[in-house]
């Protein structure tokens, strides 16, 4: 099912692409090996431009008066990277106690919604154009991850009536970003407390303290997230038994010049208005419905 819905992506992007009157800002491509660490400290980090999530959620336009999400993209031939840093002064991260994820690459989920407790999360909404096909995922403080594979069926579809579709969107929760496995390229995530005022860091799931917030890293293969088909590049794999069928592995992807929209989203439960993002004209409802309202860039190799 996952690889009928990446096609899906490819085929619709070139039509999606230039749709939106306004240019979409540029991600570069960065030029020195990235270390996830949660440090953010390598030039293309410092480089990148960075994406400040505080719209209130329901108030188009509106931003919070102090910081809640900054964001900073860049990119190689294999993967997406996204560097955040958070400002929460009281850390709740509840781990689902569950793994998912391929074989060799597992990790924990992390809980979004909670009946007593108000668990802090940041999302990220990533769509390679098409409005109704889209990755959700989630990371918290412990360094916990969800991924999950998003279709919004246009209403004139019978399965947006179905117990399928219900709020009109399809949380395909078992699917998972792939790892580019025939390059031994990973999925990573890192996440590294920020110090309080004391110096030490800050904690998680303590309400006794006063913290400071995060700082995380993902690290997103390309294959997985579901680059365009014409994006990729196969190289030859030589053989020393000349009687073996030849084969090839999956090389770079050239993904200089592609469009990618990315809706920033963080929960803050300490906070009345809870959810910030970094789109200044989307409206209230579900974050997954108007995909056109997700800030839109262009990836650039210069």
């Amino acid at each position: 099912m996952q690889w009928l819905l990446y096609a899906a992506i490819g085929c619709a992007a070139a039509a999606a692409v230039g749709a939106e009157a306004a240019e979409p800002a540029p991600i570069h491509k960065n030029s020195t090996p990235i270390t996830i660490d949660g440090a953010l400290d390598e030039p293309a980090w410092k480089q990148a431009e960075v994406v400040e999530a505080d719209y209130i959620w329901g108030q188009v336009g509106k931003r919070s008066a102090r910081p809640q999400l900054r964001v900073r993209y860049t990119w190689d031939d294999h993967y997406l990277y996204v560097g955040y840093e958070t400002f929460d002064e009281s850390l709740v991260a509840l781990g689902t106690r569950e793994k998912e994820g391929p074989r060799d690459n597992l990790r924990e989920g992390c809980v979004i919604t909670h009946s007593t407790e108000k668990p802090d999360v940041v999302e990220f909404f990533i769509s390679f154009g098409d409005p109704r096909f889209f990755w959700e995922v989630h990371q918290n403080a412990a360094n916990q991850f969800n991924d999950i594979w998003c279709v919004v069926p246009d209403e004139s579809w019978p399965i947006s009536k179905s117990s399928m579709s219900r709020f009109g969107i399809q949380f395909l929760q078992r699917e998972y970003i792939e790892d580019d496995d025939t390059s031994r390229r990973r999925l990573a995530t890192a996440v590294a407390l920020k110090p309080k005022a004391d110096g030490k860091p800050s904690t998680v799931n303590d309400p006794g303290d006063v913290d400071t917030g995060y700082i995380a890293e993902l690290r997103l293969p390309w294959l997985g997230l579901g680059a365009p088909l014409d994006c990729e590049i196969w190289l030859p794999v030589h053989k020393a038994d000349s009687q073996s069928p030849p084969s090839r592995r999956r090389g770079p992807w050239k993904m200089a010049g592609q469009a990618i929209r990315i809706l920033a989203v963080v929960q803050n439960g300490d906070l009345k208005e809870r959810y910030h993002h970094s789109s200044p004209s989307k409206p209230g409802g579900w974050f997954h419905k108007g995909a056109e309202h997700y800030p839109h860039y262009v990836l650039r190799a210069e």
